[in-house]
């Protein structure tokens, strides 16, 4: 099974790499992981170019997985419920791919190819801050799968 990230942004802080780094050691082994960093596009006229021109760069990462779009309007999940539908996808494919979109947010038509698209909260996020937050979720569905005590009700 594995899990890629592929987000749009800078290089992170060091809290930020070492709260995922210490997520991603806390992982069952059968998930690998694999992280995409794509630069956010800096030659653009309009926004909506802007992100055409960045999820054309997503699309040459995705393949032939099944991908998931983060986004403020996306269905907003309990940790429950989100590990329900991890088991789910996992059946489905043996990669699943997470888009993190940069500061504009994804292109409508990414948006529209997705399997699902997800909010992780009402609030506005830093989308560097969104990394972590969406591997502890990550984990913390494993967690949930597995009945491991991480997780609590």
């Amino acid at each position: 099974m594995k899990i890629k990230i592929i987000s749009i942004g800078n290089k992170l802080d060091k809290w930020l790499q070492d709260g995922i780094k210490n997520y991603e050691k806390k992982l069952p082994s059968f998930v690998k992981f694999e992280w995409v960093e794509i630069k956010p596009e800096k030659n653009f006229s309009t926004i909506d170019k802007k992100k055409k021109q960045e999820a054309i760069t997503i699309k040459s990462y995705i393949k032939e997985s099944i991908y998931i779009c983060l986004d403020e309007n996306g269905n907003s999940f309990s940790s429950l419920n989100f590990s329900s539908k991890l088991e789910k996808w996992i059946q489905h494919s043996p990669t699943i791919t997470f888009i993190i979109g940069g500061a504009d947010g994804l292109d409508k038509d990414l948006l529209k190819g997705s399997l699902e698209n997800i909010s992780l909260s009402k609030m506005t996020l830093p989308h560097q801050t969104v990394k972590l937050i969406l591997i502890e979720q990550l984990f913390r569905g494993f967690a949930i799968l597995n009945n491991h005590p991480y997780h609590r009700e």
